[in-house]
């Protein structure tokens, strides 16, 4: 039976959130948003970044417009105001462009250009309202100024509803690695993480970033070994944005020892890393260790798995060999978004690991 996580404590902010119910199913935020309303001094929308209610520390926004026939333009200003608060200033980075003064006059000549773009900046606090900001940007053109409205979404706090562990208790068996699943509610991050902590040691399973489903709900992967320590663990979920971390702990799942006792076999650990970015048919490289109990594990031959963002299921890639100090590195074109993992098939005398999922962006 699932248990739902009891209690979290919300650590960046101080609150208390209480796990119970469904979860809710919650669109995370992007990095960039979009404006709805085109004006006459820009070519298209504005698209906005970092617009989202921090959870403490103030962010600073920043949107970016494609100013027509700069040319004759000789300032550009602004403001936003979000619902029921005052303006806050934009500040632009546009100059004028320029070309030497022609021979005999005194000041520069606006040289015709094409279309530029040009960013503005803002802050956003923690008391601010999320929703539609109105940003007005005014451009003085030929000596007379005229108002461009746009309208900006600003995405609220990040929160964590819910979270809890699949199968409850988790059965070990000997001789065998157990499937353990996590499923998180998470509203409006840029990217979550779980881990898996034992209360009564300092054991605990990394599971790395967890996959956004398409029913809206985060999850991950790992395999306990049979030699898992049994009793309660904690569930940690971690909610990432703009440099601002959320963390919720809970005690939420227990651990049930393996009859007839766990096996005899050395455990083994992998390390993985990956790139947060990468440019549309780049090439890009995962790297990490593998160890044997506290050495490397010299020349091991580890699993590779890719796994497409909204999908379920994790596709094969082929092997990587580690060297005579455990490391290994694979190098792939980059594709689609998703997440690697690596995996470190089991032995007779060494148990089978599995490193935390890798999410790569791919734009």
């Amino acid at each position: 039976m699932k248990r739902r996580v009891r209690l979290l404590v919300a650590t960046a902010t101080g609150a208390a959130v209480l796990f119970g119910g469904a979860g809710i199913a919650a669109t995370s935020a992007l990095a960039a948003q979009h404006a709805v309303l085109a004006a006459d001094d820009f070519t298209g929308d504005a698209t906005a970044a970092n617009a989202f209610i921090p959870l403490e520390t103030d962010v600073e926004a920043t949107v970016t417009l494609k100013l027509k026939n700069p040319a004759t333009v000789s300032s550009v200003t602004g403001g936003i105001t979000p619902s029921g608060k005052s303006e806050k200033p934009v500040a632009f980075d546009f100059k004028p462009p320029q070309v030497p003064a022609p021979s005999g006059s005194a000041s520069p000549t606006p040289s015709p250009a094409a279309d530029v773009t040009i960013t503005g900046k803002w802050t956003i606090g923690k008391d601010d309202p999320a929703g539609d900001w109105k940003l007005v940007v005014n451009v003085t053109r030929d000596g007379a100024s005229k108002a461009n409205e746009f309208v900006v979404k600003v995405a609220g706090k990040q929160g964590i509803s819910s979270a809890y562990v699949t199968p409850n208790p988790v059965q070990l068996v000997k001789g065998q690695d157990t499937k353990v699943t996590v499923t998180a509610s998470v509203k409006d991050a840029g990217t979550v993480s779980a881990k898996l902590v034992s209360d009564s040691t300092n054991e605990y399973y990394d599971l790395g970033d967890l996959a956004k489903e398409s029913d809206g709900y985060y999850r991950g992967v790992t395999y306990f070994s049979d030699d898992t320590t049994p009793g309660t663990w904690s569930i940690e979920i971690y909610a990432s944005r703009g440099g601002q971390q959320l963390k919720a702990v809970g005690s939420s799942f227990t651990v049930e020892a393996p009859a007839g006792g766990a096996t005899k076999k050395a455990k083994s650990r992998v390390t993985l890393t990956a790139p947060n970015k990468v440019k549309l048919g780049k090439t890009l490289k995962i790297y990490g260790k593998v160890y044997r109990g506290t050495k490397a594990y010299s020349g091991k031959i580890i699993e590779v798995y890719f796994k497409t963002k909204g999908t379920k299921k994790y596709k094969f890639l082929g092997f990587v060999k580690a060297t005579s100090t455990g490391k290994f590195s694979k190098t792939y074109k980059a594709k689609k978004d998703g997440y690697f993992q690596v995996k470190v098939p089991g032995t007779s005398k060494t148990r089978s690991s599995l490193s935390r999922q890798e999410f790569v962006d791919v734009r």
